[in-house]
């Protein structure tokens, strides 16, 4: 029996459209009548339709879009997979109120697109980074140096420096403060390239640029090797997590698609490689409100983005999407599932 209300499922999915279908739901969004065994998720098991889940657990099997809405990360409503995991009720403490519709929640079409060879252009030192040595000179004419081009190297310890051993190049741009907190979170540390020991006399170390990812100036500090290149790919979110975009990497005001920025979630507070987040605003685009009349408004998305390297407490984030200028300040929020 089963079977055959599934075809039939399936057959009125197909014909009918998704969004007219949302759009009559939520005329009349209601608090539904919950079974006392509806899980707060549900794993999709082999044959599972959102039609036959709302059934199964509501006897209203028209109600797969607020189903759908729960879950971001369920780009195509036709289709679900055994594995994925699928909210069926609201996060605790949000109740659907009668008459007030559930808005779908949008996300980047091919998240897979968002892959990409991540070069570590900077980040927020939360410690101080141990400093090895310093670019001192250059037989080049030029103030700003590039790859292949040679130096002379000053070390703290020159008996402990190999031939061969490289080292990152780096500058430490300025202090980050929290825009609400006034917290220090640390430093901000440009990635200026690589540099590599050709040799080593009494006096003086000399070397060559193996990388330069930006202009390298004399005075450029040294470090021990950072993992300059990595291979980033969207992984889903273990858990819902609230926070706030704190400092782009250059010092921009307005932060657009494909810029480098900082936000105050880190490791420990269980960001990791490859999570994406949602960056949210609430408000009038060209009037400023009263908090009072603020507050009442609800939270749009204006942006997304994927972590491409973290701290104990900060994490450096890639802006994949954004539909308006994104600023220091905004508020940024991770889904879990998504």
């Amino acid at each position: 029996m089963r079977s055959i209300r599934r075809d039939l499922a399936l057959f009125v999915l197909l014909l009918a459209s998704p969004t007219a279908q949302a759009e009559e739901a939520y005329d009349d969004v209601s608090t539904p009548t919950v079974r006392r065994n509806v899980p707060v998720e549900h794993v999709v098991e082999e044959g599972d339709t959102l039609w036959d889940l709302c059934e199964d657990f509501w006897q209203e099997p028209w109600r797969w879009p607020n189903v759908w809405a729960l879950n971001p990360h369920v780009t195509n409503p036709h289709w679900i997979y055994p594995g994925d995991i699928l909210r069926l009720l609201p996060p605790e403490g949000q109740e659907v109120v009668a008459g007030e519709p559930l808005k779908l929640v949008t996300y980047t079409i091919d998240a897979a697109t968002a892959s990409q060879v991540s070069i570590n252009e900077g980040f927020i030192a939360e410690k101080e980074l141990k400093r090895s040595g310093t670019l001192k000179y250059s037989t080049i004419a030029k103030r700003y140096l590039f790859q292949g081009e040679p130096v002379y190297l000053e070390f703290e310890n020159k008996d402990e420096v190999r031939i061969g051993q490289q080292f990152s190049v780096y500058t430490v741009i300025h202090d980050v403060v929290h825009p609400v907190t006034d917290e220090l979170l640390g430093q901000k540390i440009q990635v200026l390239g690589i540099v590599e020991v050709d040799r080593v006399d009494d006096h003086v170390v000399t070397g060559h640029l193996a990388r330069s990812f930006n202009e390298i100036e004399r005075g450029a500090l040294l470090t021990p090797l950072l993992n300059h290149y990595q291979v980033v790919s969207p992984k889903q979110n273990l858990l819902d997590l609230q926070g706030l975009l704190v400092s782009s990497f250059r010092d921009i005001r307005e932060i657009g698609q494909f810029h480098v920025a900082f936000i105050d979630k880190g490791a420990k507070d269980g960001v990791q490689i490859g999570n994406r987040l949602f960056v949210l605003r609430r408000g009038d685009g060209y009037v400023e409100l009263e908090e009072e009349f603020q507050a009442k408004l609800p939270w749009e998305q204006v942006g997304e983005l994927l972590v491409v390297e973290t701290q104990d407490r900060n994490s450096t984030v890639l802006v994949t999407r954004s539909t308006v200028e994104l600023h220091v300040g905004d508020r940024v929020e991770m889904q879990r599932n998504y």
